[in-house]
């Protein structure tokens, strides 16, 4: 494959989602029950996340693995997903605190000169308010797109740790971010339509959840076993269409930065 535009990158996803969809839905619905077991289960989770990913990045370089081949490759590293997921979650956290702070006592300045009564004040701070929305908005996008990719180097490249992934992520989205949002927008659009079929069934359960309850308690663990999997079932009809999506942005931005001919195990 050669470089792709982003509606490339998204008709491919869709290709390679549409393929290979019993294979990646089994995956995906196993993944999801493993989240209920802690720790552990979000080990098994994030590596079977992984996996998608790698079968999916296989597709995308013409070099397509069987499942338990890829496995051979994801399993040794079910840990480093987990911390690779933690130590995004620690970024992103870490980056909302320093602004919160700043934000929090620039609004109390900001507010203290508006409750003067002050129309200048008031203009500044409706200003501020607009700004530091924006600001918060942009800087969070910013941030989500350089760390996208984070658990595709792991899936993908061999001496690949839990850090470094993270740091290979932030060096190939490097001036992409635009890219990235635009291609994470058409794939939102996408989603829509199962998004409204998962949540107009799980709205429609509640209701009958709550109908049942008065002539059947005993039909309230039926409901939420119901519930449960219909919660189970969307999320994994949605995560190998953007696992498949980022292994393409991944992909290609390999293919742009390092040229074609990109081995599967490199």
């Amino acid at each position: 494959m050669k470089p792709l535009s982003v509606g490339n990158v998204v008709s491919a996803g869709l290709r390679i989602y549409r393929d290979n969809f019993k294979k990646y839905f089994k995956i995906a619905f196993l993944g999801y029950l493993w989240v209920f077991v802690p720790v552990y289960g979000w080990a098994k989770y994030s590596a079977m996340m992984g996996l998608i990913s790698r079968l999916a990045y296989g597709e995308a370089a013409e070099q397509p693995e069987a499942v338990r081949d890829a496995q051979r490759h994801i399993k040794p590293k079910m840990w480093s997903f987990l911390m690779a997921g933690i130590l995004v979650s620690l970024i992103i956290f870490g980056a909302i605190i320093p602004y919160s702070i700043v934000i929090g006592i620039a609004g109390f300045v900001v507010g203290f000169i508006s409750a003067q009564g002050s129309t200048i004040g008031t203009i500044i701070s409706i200003l501020f308010s607009i700004a530091a929305f924006l600001f918060f908005i942009f800087g969070f996008i910013w941030l989500i797109s350089r760390l996208f990719l984070a658990e595709l180097p792991l899936a993908v490249e061999e001496n690949i740790t839990a850090t470094s992934t993270i740091s290979r992520s932030w060096d190939l989205t490097k001036g992409s971010v635009g890219r990235i949002q635009l291609v994470v927008l058409i794939g939102f659009l996408i989603s829509i339509p199962i998004l409204l079929v998962t949540n107009i069934a799980s709205f429609v359960l509640q209701i009958a959840i709550g109908a049942g309850l008065e002539n059947a308690p005993g039909f309230a663990a039926i409901g939420g076993i119901l519930y449960l999997l219909i919660a189970v079932a969307g999320g994994a009809l949605l995560i190998p269409f953007w696992q498949a999506i980022k292994a393409l942005v991944y992909y290609d931005l390999r293919v742009r930065r390092e040229g074609m001919g990109i081995n599967l195990r490199k």
